[in-house]
């Protein structure tokens, strides 16, 4: 499912029009992160590790968030639109620092993204919109994916401050 965000795959979307057994696989190969430590363990008063550990508290309690809300087809795609944001900004915080206790930290916040849509598309009422990659804005008529409208904000600049509100239609 990460490749799916990351636009390594040609096809679409998230995990609401899926199959059930389809879903099984996913869960299976989603990496089970550890979000608090065990309280023996050392932990390194380093910037990665206490990155890392704050944003791993805050992705699980947003996957905690998103397994109790229900998504319409807006809001599906905002999380698509952020999710892909944050697989943009984590690695400017968060290294994987191989050798280690950090191993996998990147990684791991990775993953736990790939949670939050594979829950939000579940969660989401419109599946048609799951496996859909394409937004079209009506005041530009134009064709979007989640992928330009992060590249546009992210090379926006000054204009990135006063953003203006994107109007969607199906």
């Amino acid at each position: 499912f990460g490749d799916r965000l990351t636009g390594a795959t040609g096809g679409g979307g998230g995990g609401g029009a899926s199959s059930g057994l389809q879903l099984d696989v996913e869960r299976m190969f989603i990496e089970k992160t550890q979000v608090y430590p065990h309280s023996l363990d050392q932990l390194e008063f380093t910037r990665n590790s206490v990155v890392s550990g704050i944003l791993r508290v805050a992705l699980s309690a947003f996957v905690e968030c998103v397994r109790s809300s229900v998504f319409s087809s807006f809001g599906y795609r905002q999380m698509k639109v952020d999710a892909i944001f944050l697989r943009y900004i984590i690695p400017h915080y968060v290294k994987d620092e191989f050798g280690t206790s950090e191993a996998n930290a990147c990684t791991c916040l990775f993953n736990t993204i790939d949670d939050i849509m594979l829950k939000a598309g579940q969660r989401c009422f419109d599946h048609e919109v799951t496996n859909d990659d394409d937004y079209y804005d009506v005041e530009k008529d134009e064709i979007f994916t989640p992928y330009q409208l992060v590249q546009r904000f992210l090379e926006g600049g000054q204009e990135s401050s006063s953003m203006k509100r994107v109007a969607f239609a199906h």
